[in-house]
């Protein structure tokens, strides 16, 4: 019996401490398929010189869009990771500063930080187009609106230390926000010469 216990400490050292390793693998995979996707989205960036019936400021917006909602996927894809890392309900609650749930608390603390600030600047910067570009955006429907009521909310903070919970809480709060982004990219980009300058 003392045999067994024994065996079992060893066997849960063993675990806790090569946690470590292979969170470290599972981060490393996690940074490679961002490192892919963002490739990705910088081969696909629209030139504002291949878009010739926008205006430069117009062209810089749909560059800005196009980044913006590259940058929103980083909380959703922090709070899948911090849903799917810890499988053991013992282990889940064992904070060692090895990448463990407490950690990717922060984790997804500051992707919603950073996603944030990203959204503000957009906000920012849209408002301060000139007011043509202001006109040109109005005429096709574009708004800030759903950005503005999302940072008036608690969308960009954390807010449930349950990690299905808050998964489903950001992915419900910026889903929304991710298709009005690429409603505003695709709106700009299929614009046609005559129905932005009248």
């Amino acid at each position: 019996m003392v045999l067994w216990l024994v065996y079992a400490v060893f066997v849960l050292m063993f675990g806790v401490s090569i946690r470590r390793p292979f969170g470290a693998l599972v981060e490393a995979r996690r940074q490679r398929a961002n490192l892919r996707r963002e490739m990705k989205a910088l081969d696909e960036v629209v030139v504002p010189e291949t878009m010739p019936h926008l205006s430069r400021g117009l062209g810089r917006m749909l560059e800005d869009t196009r980044m913006l909602r590259l940058a929103l996927a980083e909380p959703i894809q922090a709070a899948r990771a911090w849903y799917s890392a810890d499988g053991s309900p013992l282990l889940a609650r064992v904070d060692v500063g090895d990448g463990s749930d407490l950690d990717r608390c922060d984790e997804v603390d500051v992707a919603l930080v950073n996603a944030r600030r990203a959204v503000w600047d957009w906000v920012r910067t849209v408002e301060a187009l000139p007011d043509a570009d202001q006109r040109t955006l109005e005429g096709l429907g574009l708004t800030t609106g759903l950005a503005r009521d999302l940072l008036a909310g608690a969308a960009f903070s954390r807010t449930s230390r349950a990690p299905k919970r808050e998964l489903d809480r950001i992915e419900q709060q910026l889903q929304p926000l991710l298709a009005s982004l690429a409603r505003f990219e695709t709106e700009l980009q299929q614009a046609k010469r005559a129905g932005i300058y009248r």
